[in-house]
């Protein structure tokens, strides 16, 4: 399996030594672009020739920094070996941006190379792919609400579709806005009308009706709705006092029985 075309060129220019296209090679790159470039797990096939290019790029780092203590040829091999498994989810073109911004102190300041030292840098590189990762996707998703937003808004919606919102604009703008004024002759709202309709509504009240909101009416919280009742209790009583009617009956003894329990009470 021949190396893609992109690896080709670096490769020839790393065999031929040719520092001026390398050196355009690294300028060109950046995180973002590398997250597109052919990731090195899917080249197995290719194993032999992509270890010896991360060799040389390596090489190529060991030779341009000025360090004390540098690597041998050894440990180079080996460190080549142990980066082509560390990247391997990441491409040719991430080892040689890592070396360059190595290179330029990005990493931090260092006075011997070896393979912990350049390991130890990994995590910083790796915190920055992933960082360029999640701005891709947030981009890629502000992109796609943007064209969904720019295809709902120049949607010409058929004239059903228009005659319906329309009318459904109409009922939203009325929501929560209360059309009815409150009569004040509505005995609901005010008291003054519930006295005026029970004084209406009290001569047609059955008897153990007019017996029972008697009886739970209280005089001094209520006066006047007791007094209407009272009233219309006097006037049943009057007119059925000669009458043998068993439910005025009750109401008169109901009634004594009332009057001997108030005065009861206020005696004691």
């Amino acid at each position: 399996m021949t190396l893609p075309e992109h690896s080709q060129k670096l490769m020839q220019c790393l065999v031929s030594e040719d520092k001026l296209e390398l050196i355009q090679l690294e300028r060109n790159l950046t995180v973002a672009k590398c997250l597109s470039a052919p990731i090195l797990l899917n080249q197995k096939s290719n194993e032999k020739a992509l270890i010896k290019m991360i060799f040389l790029i390596v090489k190529r780092f060991n030779d341009l920094v000025n360090v004390s203590r540098k690597m041998n040829e050894d440990q180079m091999i080996d460190l080549s070996a142990d980066l082509f498994d560390r990247f391997g989810g990441e491409s040719m073109d991430d080892i040689l941006l890592f070396f360059k911004m190595a290179r330029s102190g990005e990493f931090g300041d260092f006075y011997r190379l070896d393979s912990i030292v350049i390991l130890s840098w990994l995590p910083k590189y790796f915190d920055l792919k992933i960082q360029a990762r999640e701005d891709e996707m947030k981009n890629e998703r502000n992109t796609r609400q943007r064209l969904e937003d720019e295809a709902v808004k120049n949607h010409v919606p058929d004239e059903k579709a228009k005659a319906y919102l329309e009318e459904l604009s109409k009922k939203l703008k009325t929501v929560g806005k209360n059309k009815e004024v409150t009569r004040t002759d509505n005995p609901l709202f005010s008291y003054d009308a519930y006295i005026l309709s029970l004084r209406q509504s009290v001569k047609t009240m059955p008897d153990k009706e007019l017996k029972t909101m008697l009886e739970n009416t209280s005089k001094n919280q209520h006066p006047q709705v007791y007094d209407i009742l009272n009233d219309e209790f006097e006037t049943r009583l009057a007119k059925f006092v000669a009458e043998d009617i068993p439910e005025i009956n009750e109401m008169k003894n109901d009634k004594s029985n009332n009057k001997r329990k108030r005065h009861h009470k206020n005696g004691n």
